[in-house]
């Protein structure tokens, strides 16, 4: 990997809400030169043990992302993560919303309708 990038005053952003086990997500997606660039996780519901490693998860996400790593490697290492509930983790959510912003930006498809199409199909990891 390169150098971190700096972090410029503005970027663009996509927030894409997804439900876990946890509850409701939203994760936001900074982007830079049309890729992802930052992470950032918030729960429906603050504080706890679950928002401290959501913290942490977009903390080293968006250090790799800013210091050239694939978002589909990003992505292939958090999906399917499971727990004693299901596939349906925050984990997994991350990873569908950033492979999400991937496909909007790749292909210009409306995000939205991209979101509708994966919850349609049911969790298929990446």
């Amino acid at each position: 990997m390169t150098r971190k990038a700096p972090r410029p005053s503005a970027t663009l952003s996509f927030t894409v809400q997804r439900r876990s086990h946890c509850g409701k997500l939203f994760i936001t997606v900074t982007t830079r030169n049309e890729k992802p660039f930052e992470v950032f996780i918030r729960f429906g519901k603050a504080g706890g043990c679950s928002s401290a490693m959501a913290d942490g998860v977009a903390r080293l996400v968006s250090y790799g992302l800013r210091s050239g790593l694939d978002p589909c490697d990003a992505v292939k290492a958090l999906s399917g993560i499971a727990c004693h509930h299901g596939p349906k983790t925050c984990l997994n959510e991350v990873s569908v919303a950033i492979k999400l912003v991937v496909r909007h930006l790749e292909t210009g498809t409306d995000l939205n309708q991209l979101i509708v199409e994966e919850d349609s199909t049911g969790y298929t990891p990446s």
